[in-house]
């Protein structure tokens, strides 16, 4: 009894730091279709395994739960990424405080806490980018902006920064990402 009551006390509490997240909205040109994306990162000290990690949302009614590594940073530090997670299609996330449970393989848990505003699906722009394929120009683009570049599997080809409201696809481009600060704008063809 002694024992298993000094195995319990010599566990170590899990230490997040650098919690972060960031939203962006994410529009498919070729369906004019919109989505939300939401992505986390923080820190464990002292922690470098798998954990898994549960976000509620404010309204309780959504639940995600996700096994990810860690990247090790330093010693005793990693960096976890978790996304994008989604509420699906024109479905924004709802504002307010998410519940953070992150788990590690001893069963520890540490509870934190996020708090989102109001969605970027409602402040969407209302000029989004257009493609014409007979000329395969994508016009109305958002100025700056970078767009991303891959061939048909996935692989990317190159990010260019973009200073005109205009772009001409090339041959080899499979499909496209047009990151903004707030939309990133997907196209296939």
């Amino acid at each position: 009894m002694i024992t298993l009551l000094l195995a319990t006390c010599s566990k170590e509490e899990i230490v997040v730091v650098n919690l972060e997240h960031e939203r962006t909205l994410v529009v498919d040109l070729n369906t004019g279709k919109r989505s939300e994306h939401l992505l986390l990162s923080f820190d464990l000290l002292g922690e470098e395994r798998s954990v898994q990690v549960r976000l509620t949302s404010s309204n309780s009614v959504s639940s995600w739960l996700v096994d990810v590594q860690g990247e090790t940073t330093s010693s005793d530090t990693a960096h976890y990424r978790i996304g994008p997670l989604t509420m699906g299609e024109e479905i924004p996330f709802p504002s307010g405080i998410y519940e953070i449970d992150i788990i590690n393989e001893d069963g520890i848990i540490r509870k934190e806490q996020l708090e989102l505003p109001a969605s970027p699906l409602e402040k969407m722009q209302e000029v989004v980018p257009l493609y014409d394929s007979d000329t395969a120009v994508v016009s109305s683009l958002p100025v700056p902006s970078q767009i991303e570049r891959y061939d048909e599997t996935g692989r990317l080809l190159s990010a260019v920064n973009l200073s005109e409201p205009s772009y001409t696809l090339k041959e080899e481009d499979a499909s496209l990402a047009i990151v903004t600060d707030d939309a990133t704008y997907l196209l296939q063809r």
